[in-house]
């Protein structure tokens, strides 16, 4: 990938280096012809309009290339990014404000930084050009005319530097404000009624507010004074370069004219090479806040491998032990489900459930023993296909509202039989079925969760405190008829529930404590 991007960098310089050299050329034409001019010559100036005309569609045509390359490094790079989300194991709750931030300014920032390198890369080129044909010109002025940009580089160095601080102080913010937003929309409820949390969180969130404010303030009126400082030294240059040769006799008025048209010609891409620093410098901010969150690499392989769902008879857990940060919250647990089994899992509240559960379905490896398919060990060449055989619903699960296996048979048995039949429909347009809606209650959008899972046709269905938020007479009906159903149906059932006058619907029953699990 990295040689797929030097191959369009060095495309991107060439491009830049030949554009650049026009622009020169450009120069020397007006100072060998046309600053020579002693009477009317209309073909100099038709060459003139000729260049003209060349030197706007050359820009054009640099300009679309460029454009296009930096428009496909951004696309690409967008693309990784959310493959690289979607091909962890597991993300955490206190990462995800985090990934919101990059997915929603990190991606911008870094497409603006690879939009700005050209023309930083433009400038730099064009600049350093021009002072070999200052040299030509006269190697007196051309030393005043480096040491001139120079010290202008060292001050509005300095003034970038501040930019670059404030910049990064306003992105540390950004992950602190998108936190501030999962809590408002989260915690709604709880906000509205507390008003003493209410005060807190406002507190918080204007802190964090006026924080970034402050810091884009602060970056933004350093990037405009570095821009004006740059205004003011060009003109102060191009009138010193006037005084040192009609005053001291440094050069004749011919070549002082070259090089001051010169410098007002170089002050738009010399200022727009200095502008395209901080969105450069926020960008490399950006990519270090990506790199921060330790995604796993992206593998081209692994997505373009199909995976099939597996066939299995028996699920085994040996020796499973699981730790975060250290910690072990799983030691030794031995379970196994055949195929057709309905099992429980039970334990309290922080007993390990979820992270059993997580491992269950893949999203977590563990950190000592083996997970086996049928008396194979459940490897990373597996686990894809292993997936693809799963249907679950989460405790936290996400409605995602659209239908991916449309059968309309099916869809209306497993509506019925769930009870949904007079409060959702399905909804067809262009090719694709969603639900007609999902304004409803937390059991009612749980059970459209276990139907858009049922019609996915797996036969293994794992569920995590389904029946927690159902009514009671629903519950029982859960329990004692759709269980069995799935059952008869030859759909594995792994569940983890707490109502234990059910059990006797279940083949094996799990309890897990402090880490460990027994069969009761």
């Amino acid at each position: 990938m990295k040689r797929k991007y030097t191959r369009k960098f060095i495309i991107i310089f060439a491009l830049t280096l030949l554009y650049s050299a026009f622009n020169i050329g450009l120069l020397a034409f007006i100072n060998s012809y046309i600053l020579s001019l002693e009477n009317a010559d209309y073909k100099i100036l038709l060459f003139f309009i000729a260049l003209l005309v060349g030197f706007f569609l050359s820009t054009y045509v640099v300009r679309y290339i460029v454009a296009s390359i930096n428009n496909s490094i951004v696309y690409e790079l967008r693309v990784r990014f959310v493959m690289r989300v979607i091909n962890s194991k597991m993300i955490f709750d206190e990462k995800k404000p985090k990934i919101l931030a990059s997915l929603s300014k990190d991606i911008s920032s870094i497409s603006n930084g690879f939009m700005r390198l050209s023309d930083a890369l433009q400038g730099a080129i064009l600049l350093f050009l021009s002072f070999f044909y200052f040299a030509y010109l006269s190697k007196e002025l051309s030393l005043f005319v480096i040491v001139w940009f120079c010290l202008i580089g060292v001050f509005v160095y300095f003034l970038i530097d501040k930019a670059r601080k404030n910049y990064t102080l306003s992105r540390q913010s950004d992950d602190m404000l998108y936190k501030d937003y999962e809590d408002l929309l989260g915690g709604f409820k709880e906000l509205r009624i507390n008003q003493k949390r209410s005060n807190h969180f406002l507190e918080q969130f204007f802190q964090n507010a006026n924080l970034q404010k402050t810091s884009n303030t602060n970056a933004e009126i350093y990037g405009s004074l570095s821009g004006n400082f740059i205004n003011v030294m060009m003109l102060g240059g191009i009138g010193i370069v006037m005084y040192l040769c009609l005053a001291m006799g440094v050069s004749d008025f011919k070549t002082a004219t070259t090089v001051c048209l010169s410098m007002m010609f170089l002050r738009a891409p010399f200022m727009m090479m200095i502008a395209s620093i901080p969105s450069i410098l926020v960008a490399k901010i950006s990519l270090d806040k990506i790199k921060e969150l330790n995604l796993i690499s992206f593998d081209e392989k692994s997505f373009s491998q199909v995976a099939n769902a597996m066939k299995w008879q028996k699920i085994e857990l040996k020796n499973i032990s699981f730790a975060y940060d250290d910690k072990f919250v799983l030691k030794d647990v031995n379970l196994e489900i055949k195929k057709g089994e309905i099992l429980f899992l039970v334990g309290e509240n922080g007993s390990g459930k979820s992270t059993l559960f997580l491992l269950l379905c893949g999203l977590l490896r563990p950190s000592s023993g083996e997970i086996l398919v049928d008396d194979k060990v459940l490897d990373e060449s597996m686990i894809k296909d292993f997936q693809n055989s799963v249907s679950v619903v989460f405790s936290d699960f996400y409605l995602m509202g659209e239908i991916l296996e449309k059968d309309d048979e099916v869809f209306e048995f497993w509506l019925n039989t769930l009870k949904m039949q007079d409060k959702v429909s399905l909804i067809c347009q262009n090719d694709k079925a969603k639900f007609s809606s999902l304004n409803l209650s937390l059991g009612q959008r749980k059970r459209l969760a276990l139907l858009q899972a049922l019609l996915e046709k797996k036969d293994f269905l794992m569920l995590d405190e389904f029946a927690a938020d159902q009514d009671p007479e629903f519950r029982n009906y859960f329990y004692n008829q759709i269980l069995p159903l799935l059952k008869k149906r030859g759909v594995s059932v792994f569940a983890i529930s707490h109502d234990d006058r059910y059990f006797e619907v279940a083949d094996k029953v799990y309890k897990i404590q402090n880490g460990k699990v027994s069969k009761i």
